[in-house]
């Protein structure tokens, strides 16, 4: 195949995310005052990067409590903003932290990483919207 025939179609892949969660945030916003769904999304983006590299820590240390904990957090702050796709996979990462083994525990945080781009890309994308 030449570099002309090569594919040029792309699919991105897309964050599984209730709206309807970051709705309700956002219907808590008092009158003239500051979008609560728009600070917690900023904050979410901003603080998940030291979760992600707590877990990789904990996988690279073979530490299964670390990562247990590190995947709880991010599971539960994912979970709260409606990231429901990244919170599902941080707590199969979180129970085989629990478990003690590590098994697989490399693989499903490079999925994790995956939908965390595809999450803060929608969030994005939703900011520039409103």
């Amino acid at each position: 195949m030449t570099e002309q025939n090569l594919p040029t179609e792309h699919h991105e892949h897309e964050a599984m995310i209730d709206w309807s969660i970051l709705e309700m945030l956002r219907s808590l916003r008092k009158k003239d005052g500051p979008d609560p769904g728009t600070k917690l999304i900023n904050i979410f983006i901003s603080s998940s990067p030291a979760l992600l590299n707590s877990m990789q820590a904990a996988i690279q240390a073979a530490s299964p409590e670390s990562l247990a904990n590190a995947a709880h957090s991010m599971k539960s702050g994912s979970l709260n903003m409606g990231a429901t796709g990244l919170g599902e996979l941080c707590a199969k990462l979180e129970q085989i932290g629990r478990s003690g083994t590590m098994n697989e525990a490399e693989d499903l945080l490079a999925k994790i990483n995956r939908e965390y781009v595809a999450v803060v890309a929608a969030f994005e994308k939703k900011l520039t919207e409103n």
